[in-house]
């Protein structure tokens, strides 16, 4: 009866992620101003929450682990842990993917890339720590210890310390519509960073009801410099022409101006509406991340039978002998 619901369970699985795969790319619409990169978020997303679900669950049995000593859950903590690790990695490759296609380059030190190659280091020394140790009892212990630690840190990682970091190019602020990012005020002369793009006020033209801004900007990626022209329109108060940064989907835009004192406000947007305005991308996105879910679940009760299975045959063994 159990070998048949896991052989259903696997089935399940699998047709609900191809679904969503065929989804992603036929369901949901180009989004504008990523176009078919913005596809990419909806394994993005989903892989780094599982990814938190499973070191939670790590956690939970490692505590379990040291009050009740059983071997069972320093299994199951160890198989969360590995899936953990799986789907942080699988995060952080399709960071790396966007980061390229938006931004033209792989890895730009953004914050969150930084934090979440810090946490993958840190679960990948929870391995080498249990295969440094050949003593089970104490190897146990000892990851068990180590896992709560390692689990501390993950919220900060994860949630507090990229939104610590004034200098981001992560998306979450360019994806929506008018853009939530802060941006910089220039003095004309002044330069500034914008996320982690290098710019420079060079001057401001009128032209009737229209300023345009002449801005020097250096992308990661690009060898060379790129001059912008975006513009504002002093009667509706808004910006008017947002050209885009040289290799990637993003454009800039003025959004005041104060001509008196050679001053504008500048910041990085996208154009259209959010990612998850349409409802067919919410729905796919939504079925993805339950998709992502039962996998980790799928995974994690097929490794912590195959670990049990392995204590079992060891501690046998040792009876035998």
């Amino acid at each position: 009866m159990v070998q048949r619901l896991g052989s259903i369970g696997k089935l399940l699985v699998g047709v609900w992620l191809a679904g969503v795969t065929v989804a992603t790319f036929v369901v949901i619409p180009p989004y504008q101003g990523l176009g078919d990169a913005g596809r990419i978020v909806i394994v993005h997303v989903p892989t780094a929450w599982v990814a938190v679900i499973a070191f939670t669950v790590s956690a939970v049995y490692s505590a379990l682990f040291l009050r009740r000593r059983r071997p069972d859950d320093d299994a199951k903590a160890t198989a969360a842990a590995e899936g953990g690790l799986i789907f942080t990695l699988l995060s952080t490759l399709t960071g790396m993917v966007f980061s390229q296609i938006a931004w033209g380059v792989f890895w730009n030190w953004d914050p969150r890339q930084v934090t979440i190659l810090i946490l993958l280091l840190i679960y990948a020394a929870l391995f080498a720590l249990r295969s440094a140790i050949d003593e089970p009892e104490r190897r146990r212990r000892l990851a068990a210890v180590y896992s709560l630690f390692a689990f501390v840190t993950m919220p900060f990682l994860m949630f507090v310390a990229p939104r610590m970091a004034e200098s981001t190019l992560h998306p979450n602020c360019a994806f929506i519509k008018g853009s939530d990012c802060n941006g910089i005020t220039l003095q004309v002369g002044n330069v500034g960073l914008l996320g982690d793009q290098k710019v420079q006020l060079l001057g401001l033209e009128r032209q009737g009801d229209i300023v345009v801004a002449q801005v020097k900007v250096s992308t990661p990626g690009l060898a060379s410099e790129a001059i912008l022209r975006p513009g504002y329109d002093l009667t509706t108060r808004s910006y008017t022409d947002r050209p885009t940064f040289p290799g990637q989907r993003f454009t800039l835009a003025l959004e005041s101006v104060n001509l008196e004192r050679g001053e504008a406000r500048i910041n990085m947007e996208a154009p259209g509406s959010g990612l998850l305005a349409n409802q067919r991308t919410l729905w796919v996105f939504l079925a993805s991340n339950i998709g992502f879910t039962m996998l980790f679940v799928w995974m994690f009760l097929v490794r912590s039978q195959v670990l049990s299975l392995e204590v079992q045959i060891a501690q046998r063994k040792v009876a035998l002998a």
